[in-house]
């Protein structure tokens, strides 16, 4: 099968199609009129016959480069540890009621969805002849970004604020990442943009947010795709974990291109469960800039960021799903609820069935609606969240 060409990045908000661009600065014209909004891939897929290449998907291995055909580097430049085909498993109804599956993301080789990005992001830096890769990260996504540049033989820079998880920073020591130390989320992505011409930089750099590196959020199509493999169609709704969202809008995009191409009839509605109310707040106010909330203490950690993208907003609004607040209380709970079916997560990766919890309360989600929920990273990650023995 032929690869797919990305023929420009388009911005999310405008709409407008300009060349490739390796960073993460977002649409120019937007950010002039003080909307920050993010760049992603266009895809000609004009010459893809869906029906022949979804047969070929169907006869090979899952995992995110088994979908080499729509990703923007070729399979045989993958730097891969194993990543993708993670399992689409069933919750009991005395967990979360009828027809909820969970995405388990958990069994990637780093333990969370960001091996995805990385794989998929690290592959296009050591093709590009890149030394080095770097990030701004609390948790996850620096572990991954220094088990994968470690696998490429690239060096790896992880940026970070304090009170970053010891496990976090112990892993991705081990991996031989640098670990340079900010005094707050400003100095970060100052940092990023001022050595942007030494290192790749993979993640966000924008004092207001606007996404990763789009070469990264290509991975993240792959979730959908696993999905429409396993259930045959798309679900009625997907419920994640959200931050600034980059697996969000990475998976609207790939349920969009499985449309476009023919492969599913109809689409899902794409449910944002947040810890602060950013998105909520923008939804109610019909805002097209997310608004900067209070960063209040919280052990979801990896879905903490006080400030949304329009890239998500996006996401949402053109799905015609929602977002959910999610406080602290629920989130232990609702990982309590998931532990007792097996499925040790993170306290983030509860957000989804908080989420799930108050639209079948307010009539949002029927209980003949089948959906999925992603599971984004395990509790062994966020040790220090775990119950005293």
């Amino acid at each position: 099968m032929d690869q797919a060409v990305v023929d420009g990045l388009r911005c999310v908000r405008c709409g407008e199609i300009g060349p490739l661009r390796y960073d993460t600065w977002g649409c120019a014209a937007c950010r002039e009129l003080g909307v920050p909004s993010a760049l992603l891939a266009n895809l000609d897929l004009a010459g893809v016959a869906g029906a022949a290449l979804w047969s070929t998907w169907q006869g090979r291995r899952p995992s995110v480069w088994s979908h080499a055909e729509l990703l923007p580097v070729r399979a045989e430049d993958a730097v891969t540890l194993g990543e993708g085909g993670t399992p689409l498993l069933a919750l009991p109804e005395s967990v979360a009621g009828p027809n909820v599956l969970v995405k388990d993301e958990r069994r990637n080789p780093t333990g969370s969805f960001k091996d995805r990005f990385f794989s998929v992001a690290t592959s296009w830096a050591a093709a590009s002849g890149a030394d080095a890769v770097a990030v701004a990260s609390s948790g996850n996504a620096g572990v991954s970004a220094a088990a994968y540049a470690a696998a490429a033989g690239l060096d790896c820079h992880m940026i970070v604020t304090a009170g970053v998880g010891r496990t976090w920073l112990g892993q991705a020591e081990l991996h031989g990442a640098r670990i340079l130390r900010a005094r707050d989320a400003d100095e970060r992505w100052r940092i990023l943009r001022e050595r942007a011409d030494e290192w790749a930089v993979l993640s966000n750099a924008s004092p207001v947010p606007v996404s990763s590196l789009w070469v990264g959020i290509e991975g993240y199509k792959t979730l959908a795709h696993e999905i429409v493999r396993d259930l045959g169609a798309a679900p009625a709704a997907v419920l994640v974990p959200v931050s600034r969202g980059d697996a969000f809008a990475g998976m609207w995009a790939g349920f969009q291109e499985l449309h476009q191409l023919g492969v599913v009839s109809g689409l899902p509605r794409m449910v944002a469960a947040e810890r602060h109310p950013s998105l909520t707040r923008a939804l109610a106010a019909g805002a097209e800039l997310p608004p900067a909330v209070p960063d209040e203490d919280s052990p979801a950690t990896s879905i903490k960021s006080p400030r949304a993208t329009v890239m998500t907003l996006r996401a949402i609004r053109e799905s015609g799903g929602t977002a959910v607040l999610c406080g602290d209380e629920q989130l232990v709970a609702a990982r309590r609820r998931l532990a007792r079916a097996g499925l040790a997560a993170e306290v983030s990766s509860a957000a989804g069935l908080v989420a799930l919890d108050e639209l079948r309360a307010r009539g949002e989600i029927g209980p003949d609606e089948q959906v999925v929920q992603l599971l984004t990273a395990h509790a062994a990650n966020q040790p220090e969240t775990l119950p005293e023995p």
